[in-house]
């Protein structure tokens, strides 16, 4: 194999080997950051690229690897984790540190600020102050505000006939506490915004687990209308073979004089046909091949987007009696829809809660203590402080009610509103997929019937043949009969073939309408919605 075939192949080996967050059989599944896939025993990639063959679960886990949708899905996911840690730093510390210098000469006339009265009727008084702050504040789940802050102040005075101590130092380390007593109190209101970005994930996760139920259904119905169109074209080809028989023992019949000249017409006119729906039919393959690849995203893999795709599995008919009921009940478990607009609704009961608690006046309690120290120097003043030789205690009460109130109570209805057409949408998509599970659970017990209808329409079609030809034998049919009687039955086997395919798509359709698709083919998500 050449270098450049060597290097090929390996990158289309990768195929086989990728590793994620999906998971096949007993493997234990990785947490929920998006699909890969574990190899399986069905991918079988020749050697010098011409085919790749994959079953149906294949098939499945590399188009949830490789969907454009899917990958969008697992970038919502993360975005809603840094929703979820946003919410969060509401609760954050804050520390403020702020410095201020003010000067200040101005002439004045006040015996007690200049000290003299020999002198000049105004005199120059200078003021040099300069502050130092440093506040840590933080907001509590109950809503309160608590903060802890040291203040320094450094006051000099020219003249200063009455200072003890100039320059001289005023320092103080203050504790306080505001606590909201009726609006914004209580943890659940200032915690909500988690629980609903909490839930935002959620729904991001089940939009997720939606669109892979999605991709899924769509990329098994493209699996078999592939198996389909590859049948259809081996009963075209049966059915040249048939005519081209005919053909052939038409000519040998004439040759000896004991059929008429014009029945090589009718048989080759036959052929002709059947060369017609053979290239319909490979054309068909081609089409049906493009459109498995566009779901898997081979058009993006220019390495094995030329490679046909064999399909490693076949159609199989076996009758699954359903029960109507168990599926229901388990949709209503399994599908992502409803668990999706479950939470949407917790979300709106969320901020009705919210919007009540906002309908209340604003009654804030505050509370604090306060340590004082002097000096003339910093660290005299600093000694003074954590002394708590100067305590200072306050308590306060904070009333507000808003007049009419209407903007929250405006808010509050909406949110009620909201609420109930939430609740509107659950009953609806409930509805919604009974009517869907109900529907998919028809389709297959009316497949099994098709099934078992074109079955023994088949076996007519051949009896058919088969008589026709006994008949022509013996000189008491025509070319034309035994053509038309070939074609019946090549409907019949076009029909046949189409009935199972129908039922293999059908039953991936009830899956999916039931929310189990993903467990069909043995493939775990698990969730992870912890932060």
């Amino acid at each position: 194999m050449s270098e450049r075939k060597s290097i090929l192949f390996l990158m289309a080996l990768s195929i086989a080997l990728w590793c994620g967050k999906i998971t096949f059989g007993s493997e234990h599944p990785s947490r929920m950051q998006m699909p890969s896939a574990t190899p399986s025993a069905g991918i079988e990639i020749d050697s010098n690229l011409k085919f790749v063959r994959l079953s149906v679960k294949d098939s499945v886990a590399y188009a949830l690897r490789n969907n454009f949708d899917i990958e969008m899905s697992k970038l919502d996911l993360k975005i809603q984790d840094y929703g979820i840690t946003k919410e969060k730093s509401r609760f954050d510390p804050i520390l403020t540190l702020a410095g201020n210098i003010q000067n200040s000469e101005t002439p004045s006339s006040n015996l007690l600020q200049t000290g003299s009265s020999t002198s000049s009727v105004i005199n120059p008084f200078v003021m040099d102050g300069r502050t130092a702050d440093a506040v840590l504040k933080s907001l509590l789940p109950t809503g309160a505000t608590a903060s802890l802050g040291y203040h320094v102040f450094r006051s000099f005075l020219d003249p200063s006939p009455f200072q003890l101590l100039n320059p001289s130092y005023t320092n103080f380390i203050e504790a306080s506490i505001t606590q909201p007593l009726l609006k914004g109190a209580g943890w659940f209101y200032n915690r909500s915004p988690i629980y609903i970005a909490r839930n935002n994930k959620k729904i991001s996760l089940a939009q997720f687990k939606s669109r892979a139920l999605d991709v899924s259904n769509a990329v098994q119905e493209a699996y078999w209308n592939y198996v389909r169109a590859m049948e259809n074209l081996k009963v075209a080809k049966k059915s040249l073979e048939r005519a081209e028989d005919l053909l052939k023992k038409n000519k040998i019949q004439v040759e000896v004089g004991t059929l008429a000249p014009v029945e090589i017409i009718d048989a080759e006119s036959g052929v002709a046909s059947r060369v017609e729906a053979v290239i319909l039919a490979e054309n068909t393959i081609k089409d049906r091949e493009d459109e498995l690849k566009r779901i898997l995203n081979f058009a993006d893999t220019d390495i094995i987007s030329d490679a046909t795709v064999v399909p490693a599995d076949n159609p199989y008919f076996e009758a699954k009696k359903i029960e109507v009921k168990d599926a229901i009940r388990i949709a209503m478990e399994k599908r992502p829809e409803l668990t999706e607009l479950q939470l949407v609704t917790e979300n709106a009961g969320i901020q009705t809660r919210r919007r009540k608690n906002e309908l209340y006046p604003q009654l804030d309690f505050t509370g604090g203590v306060r340590y004082t120290g002097l000096g003339s120097e910093a660290s005299d003043a600093n000694d003074a402080v954590f002394s708590e030789t100067y305590q200072g205690e306050f308590l306060g009460l904070t009333l507000s009610i808003p007049i009419g109130n209407r903007s929250a109570r405006s808010e509050y209805n909406k949110s009620k509103l909201n609420e109930r057409q939430a609740t509107l949408n659950v009953r609806k998509k409930e509805l919604d997929i009974v009517v869907e599970v109900r529907a998919s659970a028809r389709q297959v017990t009316t497949n099994i019937e098709r099934v078992n209808a074109t079955r023994k329409a088949k076996e007519l079609a051949e009896k058919r043949l088969e008589n026709e030809g006994k008949k022509y034998n013996v000189g008491r049919s025509t070319s034309l009969e035994i053509l038309r009687a070939q074609e019946n039955l090549a409907i019949a086997e076009f029909e046949a073939t189409r009935a199972i395919i129908d039922y293999e798509i059908s039953l991936g359709n009830l899956e999916k309408s039931k929310g189990t698709i993903l467990d069909l083919y043995d493939i775990k998500l698990e969730e992870d919605t912890k932060t």
